[in-house]
């Protein structure tokens, strides 16, 4: 009897050990976890990562994230404890990365709420996160906006991000020349998934936006360019556009900074303009604000190196 509940005991056993394991997916993947650095962060309509939120730290571990506060130990800005998401079968092309999450933080305004985020990782090695911080009753479509008061936007890089620079003219028209990859385009506060070779370069006196490093290629936005005396915290630079940009073209007063020399961040206007500056552009005003909304883009800019060449 004994030896027959042994068989028994061995055959169940046998068949256990020959069941596949149930693989469950972390919310976040090996090639997301780790520490990140914050480039820009939007919500509302405005990029929320100035001053020292530039460069802090976001963590992303595998089953959440957390946006750290530079100033304050506790309580972070955002904390989000996450699992995959449950796939809807009314979207054709869903987020493959759509998660539920319950956040706490500084920016989340009813702590351990149950809401939405999605992630992913872009062609140039940046993370665009969006967190779900609030109550949201409209239609994303798949999206990752900050123009919501609902959603934060983060867009982070893996490597730590130099100080801000002081503007300085006469540098900053030597060290602008060149070609730039684009790992962040914001348009109505609006991050799209950065497209492979996308870049901007800036030659003299112009600059051409195209979506592949032939420089022969057709761009998709082009004019000049001069930098203006400032002394505010930002640098000043005026683009001439002849193509690209929804509103009247021509002058668009723009604002840019350089963190150290290889990465550049540009905001510049592409309409609303006051009725008499329409046609005198001299009236134009530059931004007050260094973010994109409905009226100003966004350009998060490094340096092109050989990596991005494929060499």
């Amino acid at each position: 009897m004994n030896c027959r509940v042994g068989v028994i005991a061995c055959l169940f056993l046998c068949v256990a050990v020959a069941l596949p394991a149930v693989d469950t997916v972390p919310a976040f993947t090996i090639e997301a976890q780790g520490n990140w650095y914050m480039l820009a962060a939007h919500q509302s309509n405005r990029n929320i990562a100035l001053g020292s939120r530039v460069g802090s730290r976001v963590a992303v571990a595998a089953d959440g994230v957390v946006w750290h506060d530079p100033e304050k130990v506790a309580p972070p800005l955002v904390s989000a404890k996450c699992a995959r998401g449950a796939a809807d079968p009314a979207k054709k092309q869903a987020d493959p990365n759509e998660l539920t999450s319950v956040v706490t933080g500084s920016l989340c305004p009813k702590q351990g709420a149950k809401l939405a985020a999605r992630w992913r990782i872009t062609d140039n090695d940046v993370l665009l996160l969006l967190v779900q911080v609030a109550e949201f009753t409209g239609n994303r479509n798949g999206t990752y906006s900050g123009a919501a008061s609902a959603d934060v936007l983060l867009i982070c890089q893996r490597k730590p991000v130099p100080p801000a620079q002081k503007p300085d003219a006469a540098a900053d028209a030597q060290r602008l020349v060149g070609q730039w990859v684009v790992l962040g385009e914001l348009d109505d506060a609006n991050c799209a998934r950065t497209r492979p070779q996308g870049n901007v370069a800036f030659t003299a006196a112009e600059f051409f936006k195209r979506g592949t490093l032939k420089s022969d290629a057709k761009p998709s936005m082009d004019g000049t360019w001069k930098l203006v005396e400032t002394t505010t915290e930002r640098g000043r630079i005026d683009l001439g556009f002849r193509r690209g940009i929804e509103g009247n073209q021509g002058r668009s007063p723009s604002l840019f900074t350089f963190f150290g020399d290889d990465l550049l961040m540009v905001v510049y206007p592409e309409g609303g303009w006051a009725k008499d500056a329409v046609a005198n552009q001299e009236l134009r005003k530059a931004p007050e604000h260094f973010g994109s909304d409905g009226n100003r883009n966004m350009w998060i800019l490094r340096r092109v190196t050989l990596t991005d060449r494929g060499q």
